[in-house]
């Protein structure tokens, strides 16, 4: 096929393109480096990590055309950009890989979008390209450190428009920012052969260990999902046997990202079940330790516990302890995997599986030295690792929330003091939510329970009734009618009802699935509005069976009653975010952008949010057909919105619905930083995680939490507030101790 695509490229370069052709600079290009540069373009906009998006041809061809222009150095031009990737795209819908398709109106025009045909091509042309070929593969050698905001290769260290960002970074100005960049591109990593060896069956058999792909209900998001897993697998095959290594970059608010796709440490837990570390340390009697709870964390089951607690939330000797007393089965599970397939039960399935093998491993490694290990003449545990395990923060987001305001109530929560066991914020934000439901249905009085109860049964029913016929049957349209005129009989009373529909979700372990993305999105910008959203999008995924033909409404009212209820039960955290909105939206007003730099890394943060202005582009979608137009253009010539890069202006609202995710994360990021600094050895980094060899973990344990309060000792608050211009008279500083994180064993486990 690719010899198709650029055969088919170069005969209509020849033969279509007239000297006054804006797109003829394509000409003068190398075809095969044009080929090179299209396919991960197409590969990766039509495997969306949105499930639910079109991809829009306006988009695609933009993204193939700028992409043409920026790697031969050519001037940005919008417009061109677009019609030279639209040149381009045509040949791969005359190959019939793909077509363009008149989609839903976007406003008041007419769209278009692309529907893939044949997406094994588009797979197999991305995979044949060579490592050298694509900034989204890894590179078989190291990439040059960074000096300065922009690479040797081109790529800038912030992804930023921003030049009074990009100007000051250098590493002289920033060198903990260039340190922790610079020491993650020096960490080469290796495929695990023996799990790699099973991914493979495991796709092709419809194994468990991809229920989480069989599951899914939405034909295009299980595509997409299933394309991910098969890239993995075809990258993990490429490199097999060999070291590679990942380019590193920044966002605006100093998070790390690899540029490489998919196979990588931040990736999905089949990417992390598939790496290991290039480089290995003996094991040590304390890496062991962590073995055995990395084990438990990413089986994150039964515990056997009477009070039905997961192992990932008990103490982390007892998760030794239940991997100790479960080794038998756990070496099992790496001795004959296809058999013995409990370890796709698992929460993280292929990191687990990772883990049980690397057990297996070190015990097989024990039996072969087993004299000298008896006679005393080697440790028993001087095995050599190259397994990378994580541990994560709870709650990052309010952990960092708690600490800024010193917050006593929320701390034990998240964490951030010791306890005998983990907290959990979901649970404590369930308990106030339910409370007050209890309490306003217990004033109800009994007429007004039964008519709701009453209503929630029918509403019920019919629902069923509709979920159960055949679809686009007469019976269902008769059941879908008597839903629509139900509805507009008792709207009132169906408004009314969602207080009695959640006061009858009575078990807590339910109770807390449903508000706990709602409380784990909170610090990162959540609203009334996007809180009910997420409450109906996710009616389907908690396993509740009420929540099955829940109203839309009845979502929307659980999303605000979250809301109103966390500015009570965590009243200091939600109260700072407000103001860092409202420092947002005054920088909005003042025609800026917000700003500040974050402690003891200095990284300068921009919220720079702009935006291209959109102008319509005639664009012409392969060779000219029928006649010419009183336009001016043909029948195939297509109106497109494109948006102007090299037009920009500010995006409206941005800097109010930003500040308060970009501040926290910006924290995270300082944090991660800050940890990377204090280590000697190697740790991987993924937002709120922290990876290392077992040998490690110990030592990253502790600089973990010292790195936390050394990074809240510098009093970050004062600092952000007098930068953004931030009142915080009217915000209680609580009481706590931000030193008793370093006693709380589960603050980052």
């Amino acid at each position: 096929m690719k010899q198709r695509i650029i055969a088919s490229l170069s005969y209509r370069l020849n033969t279509e393109i007239a000297p006054q052709n804006p797109v003829k600079f394509l000409s003068k290009l190398n075809i095969e480096e044009v080929y090179n540069l299209t396919i991960p373009i197409i590969y990766l906009y039509t495997r969306s990590k949105d499930k639910s998006k079109q991809v829009y041809m306006n988009e695609l061809v933009s993204a193939i055309g700028h992409s043409i222009r920026s790697n031969f150095s050519l001037k940005r031009d919008s417009a061109l950009a677009a019609k030279a990737g639209a040149f381009i795209l045509y040949t791969f819908e005359e190959c019939g890989i793909l077509r363009v398709a008149l989609g839903a109106s976007r406003g008041k025009h007419a769209s278009y979008i692309i529907e893939v045909l044949h997406d094994e091509h588009i797979v197999k042309m991305w995979e044949g390209i060579s490592v050298e070929k694509t900034e989204k593969l890894p590179s078989l050698s190291p990439y040059a450190p960074w000096t300065h905001s922009k690479h040797e290769s081109g790529a800038n260290i912030v992804k930023t428009r921003s030049r009074d960002v990009l100007d000051v970074l250098t590493a002289e100005k920033y060198p903990i920012v260039f340190e922790v960049i610079n020491r993650a591109q020096e960490v080469g990593w290796c495929i695990n052969e023996s799990v790699y060896n099973l991914v493979n069956w495991a796709l092709r058999n419809k194994t468990d260990a991809f229920a989480d792909i069989w599951e899914m209900q939405n034909p295009e998001a299980k595509q997409s999902k299933l394309r991910e897993a098969k890239t993995i697998a075809s990258m993990a095959r490429r490199f097999l046997n060999t070291v590679f290594y990942h380019m590193y970059y920044l966002d605006f608010r100093g998070r790390k990202y690899p540029a490489t796709a998919y196979l990588h440490e931040q990736g999905s837990d089949l990417a992390k079940g598939l790496l290991l570390r290039a480089d290995s340390k003996p094991i040590t009697e304390q890496g062991f330790f962590w073995l055995m709870i990395s084990i438990a964390n990413n089986w994150a089951g039964s515990s056997g516990r009477e009070d039905g607690a997961k192992t990932d939330k008990i103490p982390l000797n007892e998760r030794v302890y239940w991997a100790l007393d479960n080794e038998e089965i756990l070496i099992s599970y790496a001795e004959n995997p296809k058999v013995n397939q409990g370890w796709m039960e698992a929460d993280k399935p292929w990191q687990f599986l990772a883990a049980c093998i690397e057990l297996k491993r070190f015990r097989d490694w024990q039996a072969l030295h087993k004299a000298a290990i008896e006679e005393g003449s080697l440790d028993p545990f001087a095995y050599s690792s190259s397994l990378e395990v994580y541990i994560d923060g709870s709650n990052n987001g309010s952990q960092h929330l708690s600490a800024l305001t010193r917050d006593e109530i929320t701390a034990p929560h998240v964490n951030l003091v010791p306890s005998d066991l983990p907290g959990d914020l979901y649970l404590y934000v369930a308990e106030h939510v339910w409370s007050d439901i209890n309490r306003k249905v217990s004033e109800m009085c009994p007429e007004e329970v039964k008519e709701c109860e009453d209503v929630i049964h029918t509403l019920t029913n019919l629902k069923t009734q509709i979920n159960e016929t055949a679809l686009k049957s007469e019976r269902r349209s008769e059941l879908i009618e008597e839903l629509r005129k139900f509805r507009k009989e008792h709207e009132k009373t169906i408004s009314k009802a969602a207080l009695v529909f959640w006061y009858h979700v009575s078990d807590k372990k339910h109770q807390r699935k449903v508000v706990k993305r709602n409380v784990m999105t909170l610090p990162y910008g959540g609203t009334p509005y996007g809180l009910g959203q997420q409450q109906i999008d996710d009616a389907r995924k908690h396993g509740i069976d009420s929540l099955n033909t829940m109203e839309h409404k009845w979502g929307s009212f659980m999303g605000r009653e979250v809301f109103e209820d966390c500015k009570e039960s965590l009243s200091r955290p939600m109260r700072l975010l407000s103001i860092f909105e409202e420092a947002g939206k005054k920088a909005e007003t003042e025609g800026r952008f917000l700003s500040w730099n974050v402690p003891i890394t200095n990284f300068p943060v921009v919220q720079h949010y702009t935006e291209g202005i959109t102008k319509r582009v005639y664009v012409q979608y392969g060779p000219p057909t029928g006649i010419r137009l009183s336009t001016g253009y043909y029948e195939n010539t297509l109106q497109l919105h494109i948006c102007m890069l090299e037009d920009q202006k500010p995006s409206k609202y941005k800097q109010s619905q930003g500040a308060s995710p970009n501040a926290i994360h910006s924290l995270d990021a300082a944090h991660l930083m800050i940890a990377v600094h204090n280590c000697s050895f190697p740790v991987t980094t993924v937002h709120d995680s922290f990876g290392c060899l077992l040998a490690d973990m110990p030592d990253l344990f502790v600089i973990i939490r010292e790195s936390f309060v050394e990074l809240y000792k510098s009093d970050p608050l004062k600092s952000l507030m007098e930068q953004i211009n931030g009142n915080i008279s009217d915000v209680e500083i609580g009481s706590l101790d931000i030193s008793l994180i370093l006693d709380s064993e589960y603050a980052f486990a």
